[in-house]
């Protein structure tokens, strides 16, 4: 069901990765039982989870645009903080764990930054300003942001467990990656 994904996958050498991984996770779990006990379920179910109406897609958008620019606000301070205290030491970030996080910041704020917020705004006001009552197809504007949630989740999984592919070579076609991967690419 896993494919490769072992328990060897897990950084458990390298504490940064590491602890976002599990306050990430915790903090996900907290929000669940939150909404649990709160008996949010039935109504996020009914009015957010499945909707097709086009406003409150774009309003997930949006939120999830907002929460991925946040995460790649978090990579970007990272990063700064990294070169920073790396004066004339290596800092606390090891180079490739920085060349990861380099990539997952420019892949979270191009594809799941501005990609959403403008496709979330479009969704909202483009039906409105043409006195539409929704979207052509709305079951497939719902599928559409939960995969891109989906993908969202994904690419910040690949961060802790596995690695994302440094220098931006997940973007590129893999026709163009094979002379990459070759001078040690991931």
């Amino acid at each position: 069901m896993f494919g490769k994904l072992s328990w060897q996958a897990i950084p458990f050498d390298q504490p940064i990765p590491l602890a976002a991984g599990a306050g990430v996770i915790l903090i996900a779990l907290a929000v669940v039982v939150w909404v649990v006990v709160k008996g949010y379920v039935p109504y996020l179910w009914r009015e957010w989870i499945t909707s097709v109406d086009h406003k409150r897609i774009g309003i997930m958008y949006c939120l999830l645009a907002v929460l991925m620019l946040l995460r790649g606000f978090v990579d970007a301070i990272m990063m700064r903080t990294q070169q920073a205290v790396a004066f004339h030491a290596g800092g606390y970030l090891p180079p490739e764990h920085y060349d990861q996080v380099f990539s997952a910041h420019g892949t979270i704020m191009i594809f799941f930054g501005a990609m959403p917020i403008v496709i979330g705004l479009m969704n909202f006001v483009v039906p409105l300003q043409l006195g539409v009552r929704d979207v052509a197809f709305p079951t497939l504007n719902s599928v559409s942001f939960w995969l891109t949630a989906s993908g969202a989740l994904l690419v910040n999984v690949s961060l802790v467990v596995g690695g994302v592919c440094p220098y931006w070579l997940a973007a590129i076609p893999a026709a163009l990656r094979t002379s990459l991967l070759a001078r040690g690419g991931c």
